[in-house]
């Protein structure tokens, strides 16, 4: 597959390849630098392999979660998932994943650790409409949680050491 087919199937769509990768690199802080990464290429072959959807899910899942028992993990993936279908959120997957200061395995590079199949279990339990997490948009550690803006949150619930608002 192509370069360019790869990055349209992540919803990159701007007019040049170049313009493209510099903006898959950008969001995914594989570099931000405006030359082409040595890690950009595999890397979007990682992401594009297989069902996307679930890859890019399961790898959400397990950077953010994998220490949490399974229901929270399937409650990490639909949070996701709900985020995708409101209207306070952008409207792909890929833009809901790589959004400035949602998820910090994006920023901290665990987004790109390989994940276990139980992370692509709970994906899966999540895209077929499994919502443990009772419709949040949400969730964080109040014990590591540093933003203060996460106090105004109403928590709905808590698995392991997550709490879902």
């Amino acid at each position: 597959m192509l370069l360019n087919e790869r990055l349209r199937l992540l919803g990159y769509k701007k007019k040049t390849i170049r313009a493209n990768l510099i903006a898959f690199q950008h969001d995914f802080k594989i570099s931000p630098k405006s030359t082409l990464h040595r890690l950009t290429i595999p890397r979007l072959k990682e992401l594009t392999s297989g069902d996307i959807q679930l890859n890019l899910l399961a790898r959400t899942i397990y950077s953010e979660s994998r220490g949490e028992p399974y229901h929270g993990m399937v409650a990490v993936g639909a949070v996701v998932l709900n985020r995708l279908k409101s209207p306070e959120f952008p409207t792909s997957l890929v833009e809901v994943i790589t959004e400035p200061l949602a998820f910090t395995v994006i920023s901290n590079g665990q987004f790109w650790l390989k994940p276990q199949q139980r992370a692509f279990r709970a994906a899966r339990e999540a895209l077929k409409g499994k919502d443990p997490s009772l419709g949040s948009l949400y969730f964080f550690n109040p014990d590591k949680a540093t933003s203060t803006w996460v106090k105004r949150l109403r928590i709905k619930l808590r698995i392991g050491n997550h709490v879902f608002a």
